[in-house]
């Protein structure tokens, strides 16, 4: 039976981080017609034919809303998917919504990790960017969830927010020695309207070599502390790799249920509408018919670009498999990139070396010809 990942899309937060350009919603009496929408689109898209390993609800802040709403979902999911072999169902928090009613509720919906978005452990950074919680509410709320028997727990933190690299040093010194399984450290991305953009620019503007840096300090702490990079972004101690995550760097299938939420079922890629509202108003017949049907050759290129993130790189073997040729026959310039250190082989495998993976992007943009 195939395998395939469910993502559910939870917009609502109590306020707007300044760096924001999810799909997210203040206005929570939109939570009955939103969750309402969301359970007919899961009977929509129901099927017991795919084995589900992995869930994950995503924001927004999901847990945020009344548990009410996430105990109907989840219920929905139990009926309408075969989720008896998920391995790995997460649910992302913000330290501020933490609360016993809210563990208990995912307690007994089977969920079994957690994901905090820390983005710093500096009370001045947080309060810069929009953040609602502080680094003590973030302790209490990590708290709460060992004594609740969670255990396989992601921080997230973010590089490049309004502050010294003094202070981005100490967050990930502090992350560092959390007693946490997994952590993710993004680069920010900021956009021209984002209330943070002015501070930013004028006083904060770090140059790419300082990013880099700063990266490479983050990789070299995480590593010293037993956390290993697997992605270019996400590092975890042994055994406590992302699962979900890993779907779609495996260019795996996946059902996407909510605002803004894009799947991958067949060959059929589909984006949900971004605004919240216009999602609730959408019938349902034009949710079921959006999508791209992707060609062979747009999948083997999402493929490279997906797997080129992971440290183990693409297994050449089941790209042939896949596509029937090989890699360098493929790619017509791959063998350049091998040649020039961009691009490395072992073990039957592809990969970008360690200290490259940091510019992966203008790798990519050579290697697939964008």
């Amino acid at each position: 039976m195939e395998k395939y990942g469910i993502y559910v899309h939870i917009p609502f937060c109590k306020a707007r981080c300044g760096y924001c350009a999810f799909s997210s919603c203040c206005d929570y009496s939109l939570q009955q017609p939103y969750f309402g929408k969301l359970l007919k689109e899961a009977d929509a898209r129901a099927n017991k034919d795919v084995a589900v390993s992995t869930v994950f609800l995503g924001g927004g802040t999901p847990s945020s809303v009344d548990t009410e709403y996430l105990d109907k979902l989840f219920s929905k999911l139990a009926e309408r998917f075969n989720l008896r072999a998920a391995e790995e169902i997460t649910v992302e928090c913000n330290p501020e919504s933490v609360t016993e009613s809210l563990l208990a509720c995912l307690k007994r919906n089977g969920v079994n990790r957690l994901s905090f978005g820390l983005q710093s452990t500096n009370d001045a950074t947080l309060k810069r960017i929009g953040r609602i919680h502080r680094y003590n509410d973030f302790l209490a709320a990590l708290n709460l969830a060992e004594q609740y028997g969670f255990e396989n727990i992601n921080v997230d933190l973010i590089l490049g927010l309004p502050e010294d690299f003094d202070d981005f040093k100490r967050s990930v010194n502090t992350a560092a020695q959390l007693p946490v399984k997994h952590v993710s450290v993004y680069a920010l991305e900021l956009h021209d309207n984002s209330p943070i953009y002015s501070i930013c620019k004028n006083r904060y503007n770090f140059d790419d070599d300082t990013l880099a840096d700063m990266y490479d300090y983050a990789v070299n702490v995480l590593s010293a502390h037993g956390f290993n990079r697997y992605e270019i972004s996400n590092f975890a101690r042994g055994g406590y790799k992302c699962k979900h995550n890993i779907n779609y760097w495996d260019e795996g299938r996946y059902i996407a249920l909510g605002a803004a939420a894009s799947g991958f079922i067949g060959d059929v890629r589909y984006t949900n509408p971004f605004d919240v509202k216009d999602y609730i108003s959408a019938p349902m017949q034009d949710l079921l018919g959006g999508g791209d049907r992707l060609t062979l050759n747009e999948q083997a290129n999402e493929y490279v670009m997906l797997r080129l993130r992971l440290t183990d790189g693409v297994d050449l073997a089941e790209f042939k498999h896949r596509y029937n040729a090989g890699f360098t026959e493929y790619f017509s310039c791959a063998q350049k990139l091998i040649n020039d250190g961009l691009l490395a082989v072992q073990n039957n495998a592809v990969f970008v070396p360690a200290d490259k993976l940091y510019v992966i992007n203008s790798i990519l943009t050579e290697l697939l010809d964008f």
